[in-house]
């Protein structure tokens, strides 16, 4: 992929993305604004498997307060799951952690959408902190991941459900890596306990 390709695809992707945000101010197009958010989440994908490729993906990280990081994303995916019910479940995370916001949106949202799209009727999200590392969990009380997505746990782009492309997660393990302190390195487990469990371990 080239520069002007991926320059045309980012157009696409801000133009499907404001196309979303005007449905979002309809009541009766929760359907429609949900399949342009989605067209654009794998447009962004794209992007960054195009940058990981080409050795170019890097991560900028900042100062985040993880407890409005979660209720930002809990706030938008109850708008496009309004029949699923996220739990937020912050009393234990820290003040304030240091990490790429931007990614870190794509690469949480990926697995919160995943989770809401197999979910009965439930999605948990977790922060809290554990041997100085920020944890991140998105769990869900719907099937859990299949076998061969336990042993692989991103390493290579496998489709978490029978919809998407499968990259969000291995581009959620490579983001979590890219994030490091010292000897220490992010990282992504997946896991089933009543349903699937996404798990995010930054330094």
């Amino acid at each position: 992929m080239n520069d002007l390709y991926a320059a045309i695809i980012h157009d696409v992707k801000n133009q499907l993305a404001e196309l979303s945000l005007r449905l979002g101010a309809r009541s009766d197009a929760q359907v429609e604004m949900g399949i342009a958010m989605s067209a654009a989440r794998r447009l962004s994908e794209m992007l960054l498997l195009h940058r990981q490729d080409s050795d170019q993906l890097s991560v900028n990280s900042d100062s985040v307060d993880p407890v409005g990081f979660l209720a930002i994303l809990a706030a938008e995916y109850r708008e496009l799951f309004p029949n699923i019910h996220i739990e937020v479940n912050t009393d234990q995370a820290p003040p304030f952690a240091f990490f790429d916001d931007a990614l870190m949106r794509m690469a949480l949202g990926n697995a919160i959408h995943n989770a809401c799209r197999c979910a009965h009727s439930t999605v948990k999200l977790v922060a809290y902190q554990q041997d100085k590392m920020l944890v991140l969990e998105v769990s869900d009380d719907g099937p859990g991941y299949s076998d061969s997505l336990l042993q692989d746990s991103g390493a290579k782009p496998s489709a978490v459900s029978g919809h998407g492309t499968g990259l969000g997660l291995y581009l959620a393990r490579k983001i979590a890596e890219l994030h490091h302190l010292e000897e220490q390195h992010g990282s992504v487990a997946l896991s089933n306990s009543g349903g699937a469990v996404f798990r995010m371990v930054l330094p």
